[in-house]
């Protein structure tokens, strides 16, 4: 972990097999900072090595193997399961656990989301809540950088190399983006029976007010194409920004302003 320069109080650190920025409000004293920078970075770390499926001695590996572990690790795995399973049946099957490629068990597409919450939990348990948590690209905002400012958040340019397509600004939510940037031009949660032709939407974000439920429904509106406009603004609280490949948006994400 290594500090980061800017306004704000920031700190730059791998983990889940990318990058992690939490930038943490001016006013916030130094030593309660650091502490709340400690909490994130071993958060993400204790779920980095209970869900990751690139590791044979994860907890999740282990319990796929029929291996014992701790009641705690049970408890949190069935937890994401279960949250797994009902946004399969919301999705009607767009979202699911299982990879069609391997029939292995994969909580990718929500683990990422469930951690950065977990995250943000830790960093106000150590007394800040004025923060911001990205992960990978996906961003959870606590409180304000300062009286009266909103955090802002880049959507990334699905076509231009660190560009910016659009700004949403968010208090206490969530921003996600799936999409040719973030993950190439493949969703596998796709099922093959209903797997769409190629969509013209290259990018799909979603806000919210909280980051793992954003995550999961970005991937599913991704997964789904221009139906999954309609289908994430259904759902109370939700917003969505989709840009198509030839740059045109489509939005009505809270905050959203022009890139």
């Amino acid at each position: 972990m290594r500090p980061a320069g800017g306004g704000s109080r920031s700190f730059v650190f791998p983990t889940m097999g990318t990058m992690a920025s939490l930038a943490i409000a001016s006013h916030v004293g130094v030593e309660t900072a650091d502490a709340a920078a400690r909490a994130c970075v071993d958060s993400l770390a204790g779920d980095e090595r209970r869900f990751s499926h690139y590791s044979d001695s994860s907890d999740i590996e282990r319990w796929r193997r029929g291996e014992p572990i701790d009641a705690k690790a049970l408890h949190e795995i069935r937890v994401v399961l279960d949250e797994c399973l009902l946004l399969e049946i919301a999705s009607d099957g767009v979202f699911s656990v299982t990879n069609p490629g391997t029939g292995r068990l994969d909580t990718a597409g929500y683990v990422k989301g469930h951690a950065i919450g977990k995250a943000a939990e830790a960093i106000r348990h150590a007394g800040v809540d004025d923060f911001s948590l990205n992960v990978g690209g996906d961003t959870y905002c606590g409180g304000q950088p300062a009286p009266d400012r909103a955090w802002r958040i880049g959507v990334a340019h699905p076509h231009r190399s660190r560009g910016v397509a659009a700004v949403v600004e968010v208090r206490d939510g969530a921003v996600a983006t799936s999409g040719i940037a973030q993950r190439g031009d493949h969703i596998w949660h796709v099922r093959p029976s209903q797997a769409l032709a190629p969509s013209r939407i290259v990018s799909f974000t979603v806000t919210g007010p909280d980051i793992a439920t954003a995550d999961a429904y970005a991937t599913i509106g991704f997964a789904m194409g221009e139906r999954g406009i309609a289908w994430v603004n259904a759902h109370e609280g939700f917003g969505s920004l989709a840009i198509r490949a030839d740059g045109r948006m489509t939005g009505d994400a809270p905050g959203l302003l022009a890139g």
